[in-house]
């Protein structure tokens, strides 16, 4: 007896399920060659507020842009050209780390590999709405790799401008190093003291201020000219409101003597909220502006 012969429709599920399992197994061992990668990474955004703030907001998109587009989600195990080129040269900067012994290529590798296994997970068409988020997490990778750097040029600056201000309106303000234990920046205006610290340096607004300009105007639907001009405007003006914070606590520390801790925490929340909802109001225009044109 001659055996039935397998028609093209009967075998396009079996090659579309072994298809789908070799996409899940490529997302899974891709997933564990980047396991160290994955683990640094969340013992840094761990270790510094700062770098926190920037995928706070990363993940508060995430689950905007999920709630956005919660219909249109598959779970698609493609493997596209697209994908695989992602995922080719994601492997070709392991190589290139691994060959030179420069640890830096694994962030691109891993940049990269995410999304290659982006895409593979929610296919081609979905990238459309995920790209945001990727451009929003790669500059968070940029972000840690720039906070050991920026830190005291950062420090200094804002300490020289805020002397520079308090001296316009008729403070005395002293700024200066202390380099014993540690190095300090000591910003002293009249009979009181203030350490310009780490955690005054701006980083943390300037930085979170880039990425949800990013994160904002890609959601929104800018094009990419828009991001030259709206980028280094989000930076600025978290420098500006940084600068702010310290002038308002240099100024009223006076009058609250025995609760400065409350005054500097009430300062620097309002400043963060105040900058971070003016540069997402600035990156959102163009969302807001489509909505009431469509109610009118």
């Amino acid at each position: 007896m001659i055996a039935p012969t397998p028609t093209p429709d009967s075998a396009d599920p079996v090659r579309r399920d072994g298809g789908r399992w070799l996409a899940a197994m490529l997302v899974i061992f891709t997933a564990a060659a980047l396991w160290p990668v994955t683990r640094w990474l969340a013992q840094e955004v761990s270790a510094s507020q700062q770098i926190r703030q920037s995928f706070v907001l990363l993940g508060a998109a995430v689950v905007l842009v999920g709630w956005q587009h919660f219909d249109e989600w598959r779970l698609r195990l493609e493997t596209g050209n697209r994908a695989l080129a992602f995922l080719f040269a994601a492997y070709a900067c392991m190589a290139a780390a691994w060959w030179t012994h420069v640890s830096l290529f694994m962030l691109p590798a891993f940049a990269l590999a995410l999304a290659g296994c982006l895409h593979v997970i929610v296919g081609a068409e979905a990238w459309r709405f995920v790209r945001p988020l990727f451009t929003g997490f790669v500059a968070c990778l940029v972000i840690i790799l720039l906070f050991p750097l920026l830190d005291w040029p950062l420090r200094q600056m804002a300490g020289i401008n805020a002397a520079q201000i308090l001296n316009e309106i008729g403070f005395t303000p002293q700024l200066h190093i202390v380099r014993e234990p540690a190095p300090k920046l000591i910003l002293a205006t009249g009979k009181n003291f203030f350490e310009v610290a780490t955690e005054c340096n701006g980083f943390g607004l300037i930085t979170s201020g880039m990425v949800l300009a990013l994160l904002a105007g890609g959601i929104a639907g800018r094009r990419w000219p828009a991001f030259l001009w709206l980028v280094p405007v989000a930076a600025l003006a978290g420098f500006a409101f940084n600068l702010l914070r310290i002038l308002v606590i240099c100024v009223l520390a006076p009058y609250f003597p025995n609760h400065y801790h409350a005054l500097h925490e009430t300062a620097g929340i309002a400043m963060l909220w105040t900058g971070l909802g003016f540069i997402g109001w600035l990156a959102w225009r163009p969302e807001l502006e489509r909505k009431t044109t469509e109610k009118i």
